[in-house]
């Protein structure tokens, strides 16, 4: 569970975000590129599905009629199979599939554990469910509403395999957690999209799978998402570990239904800890109030979180905690307030309170918010960022920049920023605040602006170590707000930034096309 406590009416809402134990990963392999993962998840996107190379023609024996409606009742047996990783058991009707959520929530030790697939795409209610902007259209009350795999006691233990299909008209409008197609998986869930459909409760809230310790693969939300509480997410409302030392995996997640929430909403997931991510990317607005990111709402302290290939491409509207990719990564407990008081976050010891390791990060849309707004991570404490770049808007009011909002004690490095910044209080083009981190082969071209601690590079830069830091040189505008304890920015001009000499001077990691990115360098990760 997401363990915060939120008090209303100007007192503070504390997240401790999950009981947090976190050490930094000790070696640079931890931020080598990685896109393996980021193409299969871009490929999946094309079409909007998730895919499977193993897809079969149904065993003749088997019984049931594909493509039929839900009827709202539930079947005796599945299609066909004995459970088995050889045989798993087909699910081919909605009845069948309502059978699977039956025996889970009534915990059937009979079928725990055991392996399902799908061998047609599933109609739980025919027509049109929502629209184009993710509002329900149909008439609930002519709904069959679906009752999630899996509850607040009991979890999925087995494998589920969509193969490549689709569930649609799911319809889930309801108060109580736990909330999706799966609402509690330890087990294996892969290669499903949910579509068509409108799934709105309360805290650990998704399309595929409402709360996760185990993995969630090759799998696509289309869905219409919304929660009252915090911990809701496009896919996976919250994804954390099973026990110590034992990560939970999501991989290859696509999103593009719309996805509002409260405290720690995602377009992907809401929430994530001691997790390992590789390829997730997000394509739909999300909305929420503190802890809000396109791909990932929130990121607990935890030393074996291992995440990257983040791609967004959907708006991101909050107020406290905001990301293009992440709202937040780490940190012993961030504060927001009903009022007009600051928020506020704690990082007094890195090493305890660390992010871990994040990498391969792409910012592709607008980031608006009030405090910790940044184009890519809201805040991020300890651990070692990587690879991260913006290419669109940020706005704030206290503590907004172009790629960090606030960071302390994290060592970073290849990071750019392409969009315009502004902030009132500390803003600036990379980080608005950077205490105490080592960071290098950084540049910004946008625009900053601001009342006060106002700097193209960085608003307030405390004994921060740096190299090979530039900008786009515009008028007489300095890179720092305020740079107390050292560190130096070069500036060049537009001509200057576009040549291949410039590459080269950030580094290996960067890479010289005149044809991309409006001729400014890009990551090598983002080519390949």
């Amino acid at each position: 569970m997401c363990y915060k406590w939120i008090f209303l009416l100007g007192l503070s809402a504390m997240l401790g975000a999950c009981s947090q134990t976190v050490d930094s990963f000790d070696d640079e392999d931890s931020l080598e590129i990685s896109s393996s993962a980021k193409k299969g998840a871009s490929s999946s996107s094309k079409g909007g599905k998730a895919t499977s190379g193993a897809t079969e023609e149904p065993d003749e024996d088997c019984v049931g009629e594909p493509g039929k409606v839900w009827d709202g009742t539930t079947a005796k047996n599945f299609a066909c199979g004995a459970g088995t990783k050889l045989s798993p058991y087909v699910i081919l009707t909605a009845e069948q599939l309502a059978k699977l959520s039956f025996v889970i929530g009534a915990n059937d030790k009979a079928y725990q554990g055991k392996y399902y697939k799908l061998g047609a795409d599933i109609v739980l209610n025919k027509g049109k469910i929502i629209d184009d902007k993710g509002g329900l259209v149909a008439d609930s009350a002519k709904l069959h509403k679906w009752t999630p795999i899996g509850n607040s006691s009991v979890s999925f233990t087995g494998t589920f395999d969509g193969d490549g299909h689709s569930v649609s008209g799911m319809f889930i409008n309801t108060t109580s957690t736990h909330n999706g197609l799966f609402g509690n998986s330890s087990g294996t869930v892969q290669n499903v999209t949910v579509e068509n459909s409108w799934v709105s409760g309360g805290k650990y809230t998704a399309g595929v799978v409402g709360s996760n310790i185990g993995t969630v693969q090759n799998s696509t939300n289309l869905a219409s998402v919304s929660g009252k509480e915090e911990c809701v997410g496009g896919v996976v409302g919250i994804s954390k570990d099973k026990q110590y030392l034992q990560t939970s995996s999501l991989k290859k997640l696509l999103n593009k239904g719309v996805v509002v929430g409260l405290n720690d909403v995602g377009g992907v997931v809401g929430f994530v800890k001691n997790t390992v991510i590789d390829g997730l990317e997000n394509f739909a607005q999300v909305e929420g109030s503190g802890y809000v990111g396109g791909v990932i709402g929130g990121i607990g302290a935890a030393n074996l979180n291992d995440i990257r290939n983040l791609d967004n491409y959907g708006t991101v509207i909050g107020q406290h905690f905001v990301g293009g990719v992440s709202g937040y990564c780490g940190g012993a407990s961030l504060n927001i307030y009903t009022s007009k008081q600051t928020a506020s976050y704690s990082c007094s010891d890195a090493t305890t309170w660390t992010c871990g390791a994040l990498s391969n990060a792409h910012n592709e849309a607008h980031v608006s918010g009030k405090y910790y707004v940044g184009g890519v991570l809201g805040f991020v404490c300890g651990g070692k960022v990587g690879y991260l770049s913006n290419n669109s808007d940020v706005e704030g009011t206290f503590g907004t920049a172009g790629v960090v909002g606030s960071a302390a004690y994290v060592t970073s490095k290849n990071l750019y920023n392409r969009g315009n910044v502004y902030g009132e209080v500390y803003a600036g083009g990379i980080f608005s605040y950077n205490k105490e981190g080592v960071t290098n082969s950084t540049y910004s071209t946008g625009k900053v602006d601001g009342d006060s601690l106002v700097g193209l590079m960085i608003g307030y830069n405390f004994n921060t170590t740096m190299a090979d830091y530039y900008y786009l040189k515009q008028g007489d505008q300095e890179p720092f707000g305020q740079n107390n304890g050292g560190g130096v920015a070069t500036p060049k001009t537009e001509k200057e930034m576009k040549s291949k000499n410039f590459a080269e001077l950030l580094g290996d990691d960067f890479v010289y096309d005149s044809g991309l990115n409006d001729g400014y360098p890009v990551l090598k990760w983002e080519k390949e």
